[in-house]
């Protein structure tokens, strides 16, 4: 680590309160991460976390059979204040596409086949819990499989190939129907294409057959009725001869209504004078009469 990074870190950890929640675990340097990306090894994780301060020890837990990480680790600081920075600064903090979650850790405790020595083993300081490295074994040192690791990673690797196969045919299998459906959907468009094409040639042919038969019915008016066919004008004059027809009907009609009126008028005043002369001659006829009858009762008898 640079002594600037050295420098500012030694500043940071000056400028911490004086009691935080942090102060529960000052008495391990042990932090937890976890949701790592399951590419990072051990020497990745040093590499991002060693900005905070010196480290000690990555312990990345691993599948036993295949040695994959499982996304999680314990990480030691040298300085137990640097776990208040890398808690602080990268819990939350995305890296490698993966948001982390880094807590502190009250008490390590070391993985269960290291808790199982007897103290009275010869080679206990072998067996005793060591600092992992880059690849789970210790600093500098790199993890070798054995042969029972290689055989199965081997015949893990087989399976998957064999799997990846089968998707392919079934993959192969199911764009081949993808095709054979495109297809007949494609021929039962040209189809509907045909016989919409026919229907328009049969309805074609019937307008032309329909055309054929009006002009042969014209040209046979034209040759049995040549006298009938008129012009523009000759039409337009019949028309308006036609109309001065209704229109001297017309006034026929109402002036033979005008005379019919005259007449009965005439007749009612006619047979009205005439009533008159018959009242007029009765009633002489009647005073005659009566003189007369007078004269013969004066006439001396």
């Amino acid at each position: 680590m640079s002594k600037t990074i050295k420098k500012l870190n030694e500043a940071a950890l000056e400028n911490l309160q004086t009691t935080t929640w942090h102060d529960e675990y000052n008495k391990s340097s042990y932090i937890f991460v976890a949701n790592l990306n399951y590419g990072m090894n051990e020497g990745d994780i040093a590499i991002v976390f060693s900005q905070y301060g010196e480290i000690v020890d990555v312990h990345l837990v691993r599948d036993k059979i295949t040695g994959k990480s499982k996304g999680f680790c314990f990480l030691a600081y040298e300085d137990q204040r640097s776990t208040i920075l890398a808690v602080d600064n990268f819990n939350h903090a995305e890296v490698c596409g993966r948001l982390l979650r880094v807590d502190h850790v009250r008490e390590f405790k070391p993985p269960k086949e290291y808790l199982d020595i007897s103290p009275d083993d010869p080679e206990i300081f072998n067996k005793l819990y060591k600092p992992s490295g880059p690849d789970g074994k210790g600093w500098g040192e790199f993890r070798e499989l054995t042969q029972e690791e290689l055989n199965l990673k081997a015949q893990i690797e087989a399976q998957q190939q064999e799997i990846n196969k089968r998707n392919e045919k079934i993959f192969e299998n199911m764009q081949q129907i993808k095709n054979m459906q495109g297809i007949i959907d494609e021929d039962e468009r040209w189809d509907k294409m045909l016989m919409v094409q026919d229907e328009k040639k049969e309805l074609l042919q019937k307008i032309e057959a329909l055309q054929y038969f009006n002009n042969k019915m014209q040209k046979y008016k034209q040759i049995q009725e040549p006298e009938k066919q008129e012009t523009n004008q000759e039409r337009l004059l019949r028309l308006q001869q036609k109309n001065n027809k209704k229109l001297l009907k017309k006034n026929s009609e109402e002036r033979r209504k005008e005379k019919k009126i005259k007449k009965d008028k005439k007749d009612k005043k006619t047979k009205k004078n005439k009533d008159k002369k018959e009242m007029k001659g009765k009633k002489l006829k009647s005073h005659q009469s009566q003189q007369s009858d007078k004269s013969e009762s004066e006439s001396p008898k």
